[in-house]
């Protein structure tokens, strides 16, 4: 029996007789979901609705336009779900994401921003520590709950950076990266990088970096400059382990792009088997080492997807995936007693018409949702 009071659980047998109860015999309580990855949080009912619709209370945004105080106030709510915000990431001139946002994002969603409009706003650049550290004071002075870093293609940095077809396809230098992690580090922040290859990977760890928000291998042409490039070995994850970082896939990425399209050519089924074979074995030594591994997206798509698809290739079972899945939203906001049903604890949990750990796609069957001890209505 589970007894709530004041937004947190509390002792049972402290309930008064008069207290409120609900039969929920023959379903699941589990802790809500965590998204680690993902872009589009708004700070709108909208954007809330759809993230509690599918059970994510808490989100961390590893990139956006600078959001304000206020903005920032609307997720400090019992009725919105709960973000951290990266703001924008440090990368180099003409470094990722820079053409995303100006030669694409600013037609459809910031229509006629230039780019001087998304320097210093949706990402900043670092080319020299000295450039890094303004680009943290800047950061810090916006209200960054952690800093986003961009590693590219780090073996093939400098004949990337004066390589023009190259733009959008290349990141920091991996030299700057230490320098990156510890200056972030006495600004009281910690370090999420966006990696590509494996050589990303040992330089993000061995610089310290906090969290991956990718794995090696994450879209379906990852192994197009070589298989070596986005394959991982048992060393690389045992230093992933060493070095205490946190890995957040987005496997499900690969998926997306190799469905089949009405109207378009068949998904080439060869690739999608060498795909989801690299993936399975990048997510295999990691699990065999130990490593700790978060369920996100990168997508508005649901966290459930990102589960399903560990399970579909083999990498997990569904015990496995759905684990991480509700362990997600505690490592998310460590700071915080959350994903937990013992006294103290925030009373925030899902209600599942279905076990996940016997069918991952349980995880889909959620019929209540309660944060701080209520429950939340989600139009269906």
């Amino acid at each position: 029996m589970l007894a709530v009071s004041g937004g947190r659980f509390v002792d049972p047998r402290g309930a008064g007789r008069d207290a409120a109860r609900v039969d929920l015999g023959g379903r699941w309580v589990v802790p809500a979901y965590g998204n680690a990855h993902a872009h589009i949080t708004d700070p709108t009912p909208a954007a809330s609705t759809r993230y509690l619709k599918d059970g994510v209370l808490y989100v961390w945004n590893p990139n956006t336009v600078t959001l304000s105080v206020e903005a920032k106030a609307f997720f400090a709510r019992p009725d919105t779900y709960d973000v951290k915000i990266a703001q924008g990431g440090i990368t180099e001139p003409g470094g990722h994401p820079e053409r995303l946002y100006v030669d694409y994002l600013t037609r459809y969603v910031y229509k006629g921003r230039d780019r001087a409009w998304f320097v210093g706003n949706a990402f900043h650049y670092g080319s020299t520590p000295a450039e890094i550290d303004a680009a943290l004071d800047r950061l810090r002075g916006q209200g960054a709950d952690f800093v986003k870093a961009y590693l590219l293609h780090s073996k093939d940095w400098e004949r990337r950076r004066g390589d023009a077809s190259f733009y959008g396809q290349r990141g920091l230098d991996p030299r700057n990266m230490r320098h990156l992690v510890r200056a972030a580090r006495k600004r009281g922040l910690w370090v999420a990088a966006h990696l590509d290859t494996a050589a990303d990977l040992r330089v993000a760890a061995a610089a310290g970096v906090a969290v991956a928000a990718h794995v090696p291998g994450y879209h379906s042409r990852s192994g197009e400059e070589g298989e070596a490039k986005v394959t991982l070995t048992d060393e690389d994850a045992r230093a992933v382990v060493r070095a205490g970082m946190k890995l957040v896939p987005t496997y499900a990425l690969a998926a997306g792009e190799l469905a089949a399209e009405p109207g378009k050519p068949a998904p080439d089924s060869a690739l999608r088997r060498r795909v989801f074979e690299r993936q399975r074995g990048n997510m295999q030594r990691l699990k065999q080492a130990g490593a700790t591994l978060l369920m996100g997206t990168d997508t508005w798509g649901p966290i459930f997807e990102e589960a399903e698809h560990w399970v579909t290739i083999g990498a997990f079972t569904p015990d496995e995936a759905t684990r991480i899945v509700l362990g997600t939203g505690a490592l998310l906001f460590p700071e915080r007693r959350i994903g937990c049903f013992r006294a103290g604890c925030e009373a925030d949990f899902l209600v599942l018409g279905g076990d996940p750990t016997r069918d991952v796609k349980a995880l889909r069957l959620i019929t209540d949702r309660v944060k701080a001890g209520r429950r939340i209505p989600v139009a269906p």
